[in-house]
């Protein structure tokens, strides 16, 4: 690796040492890397993919231990909690999950099993079926948010001041905006 990427010591006992995902960027992108990169680059690229991954994880462990769920589990009920009737169609949810309808019903399978949602004919057209969240799905919703609230309000929200979580809603919202990110979400949607 070239001068450019030189590292300051990195504490060894963190989960990710800065090093450590600097050196992803020259995994996956080689020689155009080193060539064309400053340190800076590689820690906001691979920092960013780090921190989502990990706190992602942290969330879906803190999930599993207190409510038995996972994060899409919780993103399914979570939207059905909002719906009228607590009742949307299950193509509905696969689209809105950005996820294809047969990992969507599998993960309804599980969670009607255990009495969370129930599946229902849709009274307007024969050929779909309806997911609702049932009463003791709607507590177990309501809990487990509180959970990832407050997960995310002391790992991320709290380990930022005003001015960080400010500069990253405009860094993520232009980012986000951008032709080319909605392009790929659009593609991804399709391949869910």
């Amino acid at each position: 690796m070239s001068d450019r990427h030189d590292e300051p010591s990195a504490p060894a006992d963190g989960p990710a040492p800065i090093a450590a995902i600097v050196a992803r960027a020259g995994y996956m992108m080689g020689e155009t890397f080193e060539r064309t990169w400053a340190r800076d680059d590689a820690v906001a690229w691979e920092g960013l993919l780090e921190t989502a991954r990990t706190l992602r994880r942290g969330a879906e462990a803190a999930l599993e231990q207190r409510h038995d769920l996972g994060i899409s589990m919780l993103g399914i009920m979570g939207r059905l909690a909002r719906a009228p009737r607590r009742t949307l169609r299950q193509t509905d949810l696969a689209d809105a999950m950005g996820l294809s309808l047969s990992r969507i019903s599998r993960i309804i399978d599980i969670l009607e099993s255990r009495a969370l949602v129930q599946r229902e004919p849709c009274p307007s057209d024969a050929r779909a079926t309806n997911v609702r969240l049932t009463r003791g799905g709607s507590r177990r919703t309501a809990a487990a948010q509180e959970t990832i609230h407050d997960y995310v309000d002391e790992h991320f929200v709290r380990q930022l001041n005003e001015a960080e979580r400010t500069t990253l809603a405009a860094v993520f919202t232009r980012l986000l905006d951008h032709p080319s990110a909605a392009a790929d979400r659009h593609a991804q949607e399709g391949d869910g």
